[in-house]
């Protein structure tokens, strides 16, 4: 096996949810741009009428815009057919569909705990339950779930949100042994920061008062690296884990998160 096996992706087919912006969209341009055939979906709305307009604009050829509900097993079945219509086979896997969450103890909604649930971690069973059967017949079949640096440390009213992506660990972790035997990987990304709408819109809920460029500062002092994550920082994780490269890792939970999870949040009683 080369290490520098560049067109390993070339007419390789993958699907990657919630795919119109993004990590999403970051991962279908970089799998894109390397030779792959991308199916990318969203729920119908602006952001997948604005991924249509992206596709077209950005010139792809080989990246197609499906609607559908990730949180729906009968939406994702559907889904499943007209890819395998479309292409006959599915090699990669990105579970990149999620939502952000704030939660209020003092003002809980269980239907607001059950949907979070639901599309940040009952979506990868739905997805890998219907399109297993495309992924076991292609060989070396490889999944990523996108998960968040919530799962391991985090901020207070986040429970909700934080339950999910933990549980996504242990999924991911479960997951790896029960594909195993169809000889499909399955690992996870766990972002820290990364500049995308669904960060700024929370930090805009959590602090309107305050310029958006003063929050970006202020998160890149958390990071050792010095600066908050771009889209494409994961996409190329994601697409390093899918590739020949990693064909010894499955399981695995890759942090890419600028070194936040390296950091205590007090200083060292040795610094002022």
């Amino acid at each position: 096996m080369s290490l520098l096996n560049t067109n390993q992706f070339e007419g390789k087919t993958a699907l990657v949810t919630g795919g119109a912006g993004g990590i999403g969209w970051a991962t279908a341009c970089a799998l894109a741009s390397a030779g792959t055939n991308v199916a990318i979906c969203n729920r119908l709305g602006t952001t997948l009428d604005a991924a249509e307009g992206r596709i077209e604009a950005a010139g792809y050829k080989n990246i197609t815009c499906f609607e559908a509900d990730v949180s729906s097993q009968a939406d994702m079945k559907k889904l499943f057919a007209a890819l395998t219509k479309q292409y006959g086979r599915l090699n990669y896997l990105v579970n990149n569909a999620g939502i952000d969450s704030f939660c209020d103890l003092q003002d809980f909604s269980i239907r607001e705990f059950r949907r979070v649930l639901d599309i940040n971690v009952s979506s990868v069973f739905i997805a890998l339950s219907e399109g297993l059967s495309l992924l076991r017949d292609a060989a070396n079949a490889a999944v990523v779930n996108v998960g968040s640096v919530h799962g391991h440390v985090t901020t207070s009213g986040r429970a909700d949100y934080v339950t999910s992506k933990t549980a996504l660990i242990g999924a991911t972790r479960a997951l790896a042994l029960d594909l195993a035997e169809f000889g499909i990987r399955i690992n996870m990304v766990s972002p820290g920061a990364i500049e995308t709408p669904m960060l700024t819109r929370g930090w805009q809920k959590k602090a309107p008062n305050t310029e958006l460029a003063e929050l970006k500062r202020r998160a890149g002092r958390q990071h050792p690296c010095g600066r908050i994550g771009d889209p494409r920082d994961v996409a190329q994780a994601i697409r390093f884990l899918l590739s020949e490269e990693a064909s010894f890792i499955t399981g695995a939970d890759l942090l890419v998160d600028g070194g936040m999870h390296a950091k205590l949040a007090i200083s060292s009683i040795w610094e002022e």
